[in-house]
């Protein structure tokens, strides 16, 4: 009669995890570690997100509202424009889209100055797309100012 095997085979020692990480060399040992710091702060950033919902509407990249990314990025002409570095007709497609009037209405309770408010948005749309606005010229600093 055949002994099942099961039966034969004599049980592994489990390995603790202080073995584990014993065996890992420096360079695993960092990966581990920065893997587990993202996975932390990911965590926590999307519990304060998901308990915030408000604070998802005021998340921006390079100062601009991520909702307005996402719909210059969904753009096909905008996106095309910006990537071939064709700044006046990303400029152009980007006022057909309302994206000036959106990032001036997030910024406008922190800039109440109409005048300081328009600078503000044409500084930060000539610094990501090259485009320098009709009533605007570019000052020795690279700061626009009124013409």
């Amino acid at each position: 009669m055949a002994q099942s095997d099961s039966g034969s085979r004599k049980k592994q020692p489990r390995h603790s995890r202080s073995s584990y990480l014993a065996s890992l060399n420096s360079a695993q040992r960092i990966a581990l570690t920065v893997y587990f710091c993202l996975l932390l702060s990911t965590s926590i950033g999307g519990i304060f997100l998901l308990r915030n919902p408000n604070a998802i509407k005021r998340l921006t990249i390079a100062d601009v509202p991520v909702s307005i990314v996402i719909s210059f990025l969904q753009d096909e002409t905008a996106r095309n424009a910006y990537f071939i570095g064709d700044s006046t007709k990303l400029h152009d497609r980007l006022n057909q889209m309302g994206i000036e009037e959106r990032i001036k209405d997030f910024y406008r309770p922190q800039i109440p100055d109409e005048v300081a408010l328009d600078q503000y948005i044409h500084q930060l749309l000539y610094e990501r797309t090259g485009y320098v606005g009709k009533g605007y010229r570019l000052n020795e600093q690279g700061i626009l100012v009124l013409k």
